[in-house]
């Protein structure tokens, strides 16, 4: 079985929810047969038992049947894509520059016809979630947020 490496392009994933040929509810043993295994996993478990593997700082989260239920990165404003995985259209974000605000992302996909829900947390977040799983999550900088949207940028990036 060869490795291969997984083409990205945000936008695609974010107008149709497909991140390369990784489908939510895959086996670990599905992907790992398709020539993706993982790049890293968390510390003190196998890559059979974690629930979270690791490709650069994109994470794959898997449930306890060990299937994939979710894509993630937290890391918006720097993403790492490991060995296995490159991204050809960044979309609106700016790898190694500032996130993307709040307003600038709903601006980009209403310009996109694209529909979302948003939803404010009292742990201090904004969530914009599509409907087919891709969703966003926004944080506010300061203690205590205003209802300045252009102050809250775009922390995580993700699938579930």
């Amino acid at each position: 079985m060869s490795q291969i490496k997984v083409d990205i392009d945000i936008l695609d994933f974010v107008k149709t929810g497909e991140f390369g040929f990784l489908k939510l509810g895959e086996s670990k043993e599905e992907i790992i047969s398709q020539g993706f295994p993982p790049e890293d996993w968390l510390n003190g478990e196998t890559k059979e038992s974690s629930r979270i593997w690791r490709y650069g700082n994109i994470e794959l989260h898997f449930d306890n049947g060990n299937h994939l239920s979710g894509i993630f990165t937290d890391y918006v404003s720097d993403i790492d894509c490991g060995e296995s995985i490159s991204i050809s259209n960044w979309w609106i974000l700016p790898n190694g520059k500032a996130s993307p605000d709040l307003l600038s992302t709903i601006k980009e996909l209403n310009y996109l016809n694209l529909d979302y829900t948003k939803t404010t947390f009292n742990v201090g977040y904004i969530e914009l979630k599509l409907s087919n799983g891709i969703y966003f999550s926004f944080d506010h900088p300061d203690e205590n947020p205003d209802e300045e949207h252009n102050n809250w940028t775009m922390t995580v990036i993700g699938k579930k």
